[in-house]
């Protein structure tokens, strides 16, 4: 088995993890953390942002994983803006998931925001929400990967850092990875996807003229306060993390013992 990581060994420049895609700079592992029984596999849980703009060697690189299942995060209009290409024979779940995006801030009232600190608080409620709002679509995700036989997965939405943020942390959770290397490895987006480097296709997607690129960018940022947001939901409104992963999510001790048995070597 290979090494397993800590908090401090999961940086960025480990070339286990992040697989190098100049078309989708956020694609990387997510795995090797210690965790019950073992740690988890590598190779085998794939994280990203959207997979619209691959080079013929991200292509490449893509294909020689093997994926057997891409799980898209994203609306169905995102979809359409922005078509992932995908290797023949992958199996796509699309889920939907609305809260998180950088469109549902937009397409809200984002006119309404005030600045950078009110789209901060803003990204905070969104990610309230995942609990709040988008745990169905979340159960429904985890209960098509169950129903499967894939162990090979690549969970993506358009940037891979907030919906599909949220979706590997409880993937992590379940497998017992602890807290501080979920936190961990949800920030490496910090290094991966950079406001600076987005700006610019976030205003053309996006009817965004009114906002400045200072009020725009906790839109772009990777901040735990996202996440904190809604592990604070998860205990609010399910009584601890243990019973949201039960209660909300479907993944119940039998569940977690075939999640385990995919993506955990011991």
């Amino acid at each position: 088995m290979e090494g397993n990581h800590s908090t401090s060994d999961a940086a960025v420049g480990d070339s286990r993890r992040h697989l190098g895609l100049a078309g989708s700079p956020n694609f990387r592992d997510a795995g090797g953390y210690s965790c019950d029984g073992g740690a988890m596999a590598w190779r085998q849980v794939f994280r990203s942002g959207h997979l619209a703009s691959l080079s013929e060697e991200d292509r490449a690189r893509l294909s020689a994983l093997d994926l057997q299942m891409v799980i898209d995060l994203r609306r169905a209009d995102e979809r359409q803006m922005e078509p992932s290409w995908l290797p023949d024979g992958v199996a796509l779940v699309g889920a939907d998931i609305t809260p998180g995006s950088q469109g549902s801030a937009i397409y809200a009232d984002s006119t309404q925001l005030g600045g950078a600190q009110a789209m901060f608080e803003f990204m905070c409620d969104i990610n309230r929400e995942f609990v709040d709002s988008q745990t169905a679509s979340y159960r429904d995700v985890f209960a098509e990967l169950l129903s499967s036989d894939a162990e090979r997965v690549l969970f993506h939405c358009s940037a891979g850092k907030d919906r599909t943020g949220f979706a590997v942390a409880v993937l992590q959770m379940a497998l017992g990875v602890s807290l501080e290397d979920i936190e961990a490895d949800y920030l490496l987006s910090r290094h991966y996807y950079l406001p600076e480097q987005q700006t610019a296709r976030v205003r053309q997607k996006y009817p965004v003229d009114h906002l400045k690129d200072a009020d725009l960018r906790p839109m772009m940022q990777t901040e735990l306060a996202y996440l904190h947001s809604a592990l604070e939901a998860m205990t609010r409104s399910y009584g601890d993390h243990e019973d949201y992963l039960r209660d909300g999510l479907g993944l119940g001790e039998q569940e977690r013992r075939e999640l385990r048995r995919r993506f955990v070597l011991g």
